[in-house]
């Protein structure tokens, strides 16, 4: 095999921390030949390359179903299932020495079949509602309702960060989109700018000083109480997100910077349902 340099981001669904800590281990090693691999912190709102799912949780082949990842995001399951489901499966235990072949194996043909959609111009992306899924959604319908019935927000984007670069470079890239970019410096003035604009997405910078971002995004949704918000932390590598008071103050989740063009542009699309 060829060198090969891209990081693969990998999504575990269903394993308990200390299983998701081996597997981040492992797949951090350093490898002369092949892919790279860095599995996701739970709470990261990055779009996966690949999951690698715990079949024996239930709950796990849930979120599987409702995601719905296409032949682009492969999936690899640990453990057979008595659910006739159409991915690659490694049997328990796992054989470390063995998982890299067989990821390596995945993402190749992942690779030739990017390769092909690009050629064609066109990739096709699963829209969760479009397909029939399993039944095992154990989310409350009341939820879904809610959400429905929200409207979107119409202010644009909220920037929260020391200084005006990133505002900057996001706005470059919305301009052909027409979304305006506002910044706001600290908590106080976010509040007001958000009270003023209702926007419909605050990316705040955990570096900016004098700033909680759990508290002000707690402080963003109330205010928009009735809207569909989203609240977005941008960290470092070395930032300890707090899931649980992240899910509290009903942040979205975090992404790691630096962040490049295509994730901010992927983010922003997504979460502001811009076409």
């Amino acid at each position: 095999m060829s060198l090969k340099t891209p990081t693969i981001a990998i999504r575990l669904l269903g394993f308990s921390a200390k299983e998701e800590e081996t597997f981040s281990t492992v797949l951090a090693v350093a490898r002369e030949k092949g892919y790279r691999y860095s599995c996701l912190k739970p709470g990261c709102i990055q779009d996966p390359d690949m999951y690698i799912v715990n079949s024996s949780e239930l709950k796990a082949i849930a979120d599987l179903s409702d995601l719905h990842p296409g032949e682009a995001q492969p999936v690899l399951l640990i453990g057979k299932t008595d659910i006739d489901l159409p991915y690659q499966v490694m049997p328990k235990p796992i054989r470390w020495r063995k998982i890299f072949d067989i990821l390596d194996a995945m993402i190749d043909k992942r690779e030739l079949l990017l390769t092909t959609l690009s050629a064609h111009s066109a990739m096709s992306v699963h829209e969760r509602r479009r397909h029939k899924r399993l039944d095992l959604d154990l989310t409350e319908p009341a939820v879904y309702e809610r959400m429905r019935q929200q409207p979107m927000a119409k202010g644009g984007i909220l920037i929260v960060d020391k200084d005006m670069h990133f505002r900057e470079y996001v706005a470059g890239i919305m301009d052909a989109y027409g979304v305006p970019v506002t910044l706001a410096s600290d908590e106080r003035s976010a509040l007001l700018l958000d009270g003023n604009n209702q926007h419909a997405l605050t990316m705040i910078n955990t570096s900016t000083p004098n700033v909680d971002p759990y508290r002000l995004c707690e402080g963003l949704k109330r205010q928009n109480s009735g809207l569909k918000t989203a609240v977005i932390l941008l960290v470092d590598r070395h930032f300890e997100y707090k899931l649980g008071l992240g899910h509290k103050v009903r942040c979205e989740g975090f992404l790691v910077k630096p962040l490049s063009r295509r994730l901010v542009l992927k983010t922003i699309r997504k979460f502001m349902q811009l076409d």
